[in-house]
C-alpha cells in the first residue's frame, strides 16, 4: 500500500507506519498531487497533521497550481484550511476566503462559531455538484449513500 493508497483508505496506521520507516512524504501522483493534498481535499484534518509533522511540503501545487489549502477550501474543509492556514500565501488565504464564504464560513479561526444545522449536508451537495461538474461523481455517489442512510432512519 502506498501513501496515496493510505490516504485514500483513511487507513491512519498504515500512513503513520509508512512515514515511521522513513517514506518520502512528498511524492507526486500523476497529475502532481501529494498525499498532503488528498488528505487536504478529503478533509481529513488529522492525516494533513501527521503528514506535515513528518516533512510533507504544504506549498507544493498540483497540476493546475492548486495547494492542499485551496483543495480543502474549495471542498468546504474549514479545520483543514484551519491547519494549512499558517502555511498559506496571501492569495491563497483570499481565495480560501471567498470559497469558504460562498458555502457559509466566513472565519477561519478555531473559536469560529459552529455551523448551523443542516450545514452539512448542504456543503456536500455543493461539493458533490462542483465535483460533477469536474467529472469526478465520487461525491455524488457518497451524498447519495447519505441520504438513502437519512431515509431509511427516519420513522
Amino acid at each position: 500500500m502506498s501513501l496515496f493508497d493510505a490516504v485514500l483508505a483513511g487507513d491512519r496506521e498504515s500512513l503513520e507506519s509508512q512515514l515511521a520507516e522513513g517514506a518520502d512524504p512528498n511524492p507526486f501522483d500523476d497529475e502532481n498531487r501529494t498525499p498532503l493534498m488528498l488528505a487536504a481535499r478529503q478533509g481529513r484534518a488529522d492525516l494533513v497533521r501527521l503528514l506535515l509533522k513528518a516533512g510533507a511540503d504544504p506549498q507544493l501545487t498540483d497540476a493546475i497550481g492548486e495547494s492542499g489549502f485551496i483543495m480543502a477550501a474549495a471542498h468546504g474543509h474549514a479545520e483543514v484550511c484551519q491547519v494549512l492556514l499558517p502555511h498559506a500565501s496571501e492569495d491563497e488565504r483570499d481565495l480560501a476566503g471567498t470559497l469558504l464564504a460562498g458555502v457559509g464560513l466566513t472565519d477561519l479561526r478555531p473559536d469560529a462559531a459552529t455551523p448551523p444545522e443542516g450545514f452539512r449536508r448542504k456543503l456536500a451537495s455543493a461539493g458533490a455538484y462542483v465535483a460533477g461538474k469536474l467529472g469526478d461523481d465520487g461525491p455524488t455517489k457518497r451524498l447519495e449513500r447519505m441520504l438513502r442512510s437519512e431515509k431509511q432512519r427516519k420513522p
